[in-house]
């Protein structure tokens, strides 16, 4: 490598060169990597567009406040229509404190996988629909 670096730079700056990516050249190098993984990731990844799909009231299986106190939100395994079962999060005190026995949720669906997905909501949005 010092035959090819001194041939286009000189002896003397390719040494300096050299020098400098030994010692420095993996750091930049990783660095250099890791920039590239993350713009690839924001570039590549999709836009993870979703729609309302429906709300529904759905029976609770187990409820759990986190840190012991609904305050702090609560964390509920659900019963969903189709017989299926889900674990669903709530971190807004007034959406974790109407979890009790049954719960309202929202079901909402990613446009391009159509891979849903559910939040807790306000009783009043089961009501009206």
């Amino acid at each position: 490598m010092l035959n090819i670096l001194s041939a286009i730079f000189g002896p003397h700056r390719a040494v300096s060169i050299y020098a400098f990516v030994k010692t420095k050249g993996l750091a930049i190098a990783g660095g250099l990597g890791l920039i590239v993984i993350a713009v690839s990731l924001l570039v590549l990844n999709d836009d993870g567009k979703h729609e309302h799909d429906a709300f529904m009231t759905v029976d609770v299986l187990t409820a759990t406040p986190i840190n012991g106190d609904l305050k702090n939100g609560v964390i509920a395994s659900v019963r969903l229509p189709d017989g299926t079962a889900t674990s669903i999060t709530a971190t807004e005190a007034p959406i974790a404190q109407t979890v009790g026995t049954s719960a309202c949720i929202e079901k909402r669906v990613y446009v391009e996988s159509g891979e849903p997905r559910y939040r807790f909501k306000l009783p009043r949005y089961c009501e009206a629909s």
